[in-house]
């Protein structure tokens, strides 16, 4: 993941659904220096992920129901939470609608997902949710790449999903919206 995010190089990352800080932790530790918000609908993650990296800010909220984070944000994160969502779409799209750069340039959205059947497979094969065929409960979407890719696709331009076994990564670039294009 940090590869992706240097590439990307942005001044500004706001993390949807950023846990307990594991991933805020590894960026910071790997001396990617920037402006980090983490966001997640869970106290106790929020809690957690203050404990974990106390030199990065953190917040409780949901990104489909409050008011985004102000930004302007170069890379908009949200790893291992689609699968999650009834409608990801509805994520996607306002993922893409916070993600622009100063000046009002397009930002970028970086999620990952289980690269299904895979990751169902490899619960299996350590034992883990065989009563649902190794599909965790909480997960109520399933992504391949060409899945991920039209999910993607949809709302941003220039997606490239890649393999990170047993997880995909997509990226892209969001839309200028015809108004903001005159």
């Amino acid at each position: 993941m940090t590869a992706h995010v240097a590439a990307v190089a942005p001044a500004r990352l706001l993390d949807v659904g950023c846990g307990e800080g594991l991933v805020a932790s590894h960026l910071h530790g790997h001396g990617l220096r920037l402006d980090y918000l983490g966001l997640d609908v869970s106290a106790d993650a929020v809690a957690a992920a203050t404990r974990r990296a106390p030199a990065l800010r953190f917040t409780v909220g949901d990104l489909l129901a409050d008011p985004p984070p102000p930004g302007p944000w170069d890379l908009v994160m949200c790893l291992e939470v689609l699968e999650h969502l009834r409608e990801p779409r509805a994520a996607v799209h306002r993922l893409a609608s916070v993600a622009r750069r100063g000046g009002g340039e397009p930002g970028h959205v970086l999620v990952s997902v289980p690269w299904e059947p895979w990751f169902r497979l490899g619960n299996l094969a350590r034992g883990q949710h065989l009563a649902q065929l190794g599909n965790h409960p909480e997960h109520v979407q399933a992504f391949g790449p060409r899945s991920l890719a039209t999910l993607l696709g949809a709302e941003l331009d220039d997606v490239r999903v890649e393999g990170c076994f047993p997880w995909l990564v997509g990226v892209g670039r969001a839309r200028v919206s015809p108004a903001a294009a005159r």
